[in-house]
């Protein structure tokens, strides 16, 4: 058996106690876990004193108090015998002498009432977004409702632009018994805020100790994804490429070029406003760095997800906010089966930027996209060895780099520099320009070449490295 430590679902009790029943409801609050009773906190094995009666005490105490049925069995632990006491995830709350408590680390701590509540709509099928707010129709802004209406009708034909707003909001599910829904409000009232004050995006820039740029978006989540995108294209530092569309100089065309793809950084505000847990006081926090844009939401992954799964292209689709989500599918913006991570990473790599890193962080999801797909850290995550990384590095610092030049650089004689530059060519970072031989050079392949990268391309078939600044 592997070396145990306590944990997020290992628990040591040298004896079974009242406490050991918090750690089992801290446990099945979570992820489950195992408890082992014979163990001091310490890690020392001393071994259950008590026989098969005592293990049937037990599990009669877990299932009168607790409500569970715990898998109980004997397990031999450096040469002894210890209980081995595993409990699974509970749907519901678990209480323990009236305390809803939840593993954190390894320790328990008190369930927020926030998430108790939680917990029970979920098991009764109800969802925050669809539950009834106080506000009636006439908190509905018409005009924003009119401009869905024109963009839902090809997914939502039943829709008419002359349709009255009550009848436009019945028929999403919005507004019932009179009143608007969580979902309503939130997507078509007027300053969502006054009801929801946290539902609201912050921003800012950050480089080093500075902050600057700082922006609060709230109203609609329409107007926040708009305020959100614009911010972006306004911060990130968009340029333009002039290309030809014709013969003539009026036939030019300016093509946007971001250091994202619009189409990721799209993808990753909508999930966050349409995955974040409203009923968290927290709000989602954008923060864009020199190297990288970190986004956080409130609200750790729903419905069993984890960041595992979420790497697999087939990864299942499991909504906290069906009915925002729902909305956002009849206006066009998402995608069902939960294809929205899977075409961000398709459009990173087309880009050829980094893989997003994702984790749960905080009590929430946090989404990270690089900008430069060529840091040290990222290729030694690749596999490279730490010579291929310095050759790769002065590679991008000097707009490409020859075989006498990675000899000198990695140290190495002149077959390794061709066996390892074979080998970075055949991963896709390197590519080979100009002819076989003396003139050879290798530059970084795609996006992401750094500051001399472009240049250094169209100047490798001389030797020299290029200066672009």
């Amino acid at each position: 058996m592997p070396e145990l430590r306590e944990g997020e679902t290992v628990e040591f009790k040298e004896q079974w106690s009242p406490t050991a029943l918090e750690d089992l409801a801290a446990f099945a609050n979570h992820r489950g876990g195992t408890l082992y009773v014979g163990v001091s906190d310490g890690g020392e094995v001393v071994g259950f004193g008590g026989g098969d009666p005592e293990v049937r005490r037990i599990a009669n105490q877990i299932h009168d108090l607790l409500g569970l049925a715990p898998a109980l069995r004997p397990v031999q632990l450096e040469g002894r015998e210890v209980l081995e006491v595993g409990v699974e995830p509970s749907v519901v709350p678990v209480a323990c002498r009236g305390r809803y408590l939840v593993r954190v680390g390894s320790t328990n701590r008190t369930m927020p009432g926030e998430e108790i509540a939680r917990r029970f709509m979920q098991r009764t099928g109800q969802t925050w977004d669809g539950l009834l707010s106080p506000w009636g129709p006439e908190e509905a802004d018409a005009e924003a409702l009119g401009r869905f209406v024109g963009r839902a009708r090809p997914r939502l034909p039943v829709l008419s632009e002359g349709d009255p707003p009550e009848r436009v909001l019945e028929n999403l599910g919005l507004l019932r018994e009179g009143r608007l829904t969580h979902a309503g409000v939130l997507l078509f009232a007027r300053k969502p805020q006054r009801l929801f004050p946290s539902a609201v995006l912050r921003a800012a820039r950050f480089r080093g100790t500075l902050i600057s740029g700082e922006r609060t978006f709230d109203g609609s989540l329409w107007d926040q994804l708009e305020g959100v995108m614009e911010y972006l294209r306004d911060s990130l530092g968009v340029e333009y490429r002039v290309e030809p569309g014709g013969l003539g100089v009026d036939e030019l065309r300016r093509q946007e070029v971001w250091p994202y793809p619009p189409e990721a950084l799209r993808e990753a505000v909508l999930n966050a406003l349409i995955h974040r847990d409203y009923a968290d006081p927290d709000d989602i926090q954008l923060r864009l760095y020199p190297d990288r844009l970190w986004l956080w939401n409130p609200g750790e992954l729903y419905g069993g997800l984890t960041v595992e799964v979420l790497r697999r292209e087939d990864h299942p689709s499991r909504l906290r906010n069906p009915a925002i989500a729902q909305v956002f599918y009849y206006a066009g913006l998402v995608e069902r089966w939960g294809s929205g991570i899977t075409r961000m990473r398709q459009a990173l790599r087309e880009q050829g930027l980094p893989e997003p890193e994702m984790a749960e962080e905080a009590g929430g999801f946090r989404l990270t996209l690089l900008k430069d797909a060529y840091t040290p850290e990222l290729l030694r995550a690749r596999g490279l060895s730490e010579r291929q990384v310095r050759g790769v590095m002065y590679a991008k610092e000097h707009g490409g780099i020859t075989n006498r030049e990675y000899q000198e650089v990695a140290g190495v004689s002149k077959r390794t520099a061709s066996r390892d530059l074979e080998q970075l060519t055949g991963w896709g970072i390197l590519e080979r320009v100009g002819e076989t031989g003396k003139g050879t050079r290798y530059v970084l392949k795609g996006p992401g070449r750094g500051q001399r990268g472009q240049e250094g391309a169209t100047k490798g078939s001389n030797g020299t490295g290029g200066s672009h600044a």
